[in-house]
């Protein structure tokens, strides 16, 4: 028996997110109400393996129509007489669309406005859809506690006025943007230096359920403690590297993976290593230490 599970997401061009001491820069997002803030990640959609899943997405953006996708899920976009329609269109301002889906395997992803890509994810319309398994009696598969990173990178040049104040185009003409060099580097909407930790160390014994989200354009690396132990969940496996040094896990734009993390082994004072690399150059655009335990 499948439930039904119903979502209201809201699209938006007014969006505020503060990156740096003194630094605002101006966002896209989605939001659940008229008067939510826009977020980095957006909108959580989260579900249960068999639910059907249908969303009423209003977009109220002054600027291109936009729509909702997922690389992994197939997201049937409905007419307002609840039929399926056979060719998707992007949702124009003040009109809502209606989209449904299967939640048929469990695990983590990312949902974005594909239209003017990559611009839209970069400004802000992405979030994350979490597809938990069906209810199971086992231990193992219930951690102490569940931890979301979702990285990505900013640059700031591509969220200016100019730019995110273009105008409605019915036509969803391209915007320009100049190359991309970004300068601010976060994790859920945060620098990653304001990140505290993964778990607290008083609770080291405890499994730590992560889901690792890339909404960034980089390839994203994360390298664990050589003492830490990775269990992988969900995702491509691929992903997950086991090395002399520890565990790292490596996150192309767009990827998510999940895995339980243990840490009982694991030195109070060590650091989770991020790398954001160039994906052409290969070369690392930036580096953080995250403690491992807060």
């Amino acid at each position: 028996m499948s439930a039904q599970n119903d979502r209201l997401i809201i699209g938006r061009t007014t969006g505020k997110l503060p990156i740096g001491k003194n630094v605002t820069i101006r966002t896209f997002g989605f939001t659940d109400s008229l008067s939510g803030q826009v977020t980095f990640p957006g909108s959580e959609i989260e579900a249960r393996e068999g639910d059907s899943v249908s969303i009423d997405f209003w977009n109220i953006s002054q600027g291109n129509p936009v729509s909702l996708y997922c690389k992994e899920m197939e997201f049937q976009q409905r007419n307002a007489e609840n039929e399926v329609m056979k060719v998707k269109e992007p949702i124009h301002h003040m009109v809502h669309g209606f989209y449904s889906f299967q939640a048929k395997k469990a695990g983590t992803y990312l949902y974005y406005s594909p239209e003017n890509y990559p611009f839209n994810l970069q400004a802000g319309m992405f979030g994350v859809l979490i597809i938990r398994p069906k209810e199971t009696d086992s231990l193992d598969h219930k951690p102490s506690q569940e931890i979301l990173w979702c990285s990505n990178e900013i640059d700031t040049k591509w969220h200016t006025d100019a730019i995110m104040g273009t105008a409605y185009d019915v036509s969803n003409k391209p915007i320009l943007l100049p190359l991309y060099k970004p300068n601010y580097f976060l994790i859920n909407g945060k620098t990653t230096i304001e990140n505290k930790g993964l778990q607290s160390f008083v609770n080291k014994k405890e499994k730590v359920l992560l889901r690792l989200v890339n909404s960034g354009l980089y390839l994203h690396e994360i390298q664990f403690p050589s003492d830490a132990e990775l269990k992988f969940i969900s995702g491509s496996d691929r992903n997950l590297i086991a090395g002399p040094n520890g565990y790292r896990i490596q996150l192309h734009s767009g990827e998510c993976l999940e895995v339980f993390v243990f840490l009982d082994q694991v030195n109070e004072k060590e650091k989770i290593r991020y790398h954001f690399i160039e994906p052409i150059s290969k070369k690392v655009a930036y580096k953080a230490e995250i403690p491992v335990f807060y």
